[in-house]
């Protein structure tokens, strides 16, 4: 049986997604683009004798782009200002082994079929803003100014 002759199989829309991001209060807004997790793992080749083995190194979790058209409402740049400052968490009494602590924020992307349900949730372990470019201004273009924020995180689960 071919995969399309199935009437129950619903393929998944690139442009069906939510970004949540933030602390105890969630900043939702609608991204532009973001990139779903990437797990890729380093090759390790070894010879033996006349035969060259190949094993995989850990496994490591890329960052995550998220992109997003900015408005004139100062919202949501202030509160991605305020979760990357709390991120860069460095203690008054400076550092020790014990001080190295990543900030409380929380990153969700939900995929959405057709009828805006979640079909599937992505979720981060110790997310932190890694960088935010706030785009650039050029008197030549009528484009959007795009924001990019880039996070980074220690793993990934899908729900």
């Amino acid at each position: 049986m071919a995969f399309w002759s199935s009437n129950k199989i619903e393929p998944l829309r690139k442009r069906s997604f939510k970004v949540s991001l933030g602390g105890d209060e969630k900043l939702s807004f609608l991204a532009k683009t973001v990139n779903k997790p990437t797990l890729e793992t380093d090759v390790n080749e070894y010879k033996l004798i006349n035969q060259i083995k190949k094993f995989p190194s850990i496994a490591k979790w890329n960052d995550i782009t998220i992109k997003y058209v900015d408005t004139k409402e100062q919202k949501i740049t202030n509160k991605l200002i305020g979760l990357m400052m709390t991120s860069a968490n460095v203690p008054s009494t400076g550092w020790t082994a014990d001080a190295i602590v990543k900030g409380d924020v929380k990153l969700i992307i939900e995929q959405l079929d057709a009828s805006g349900a979640a079909s599937s949730t992505w979720s981060f372990k110790n997310p932190f803003i890694r960088s935010i470019n706030f785009g650039d201004l050029d008197y030549t273009s009528d484009e959007f100014v795009e924001v990019d924020v880039i996070v980074s995180y220690d793993w990934a689960y899908v729900a």
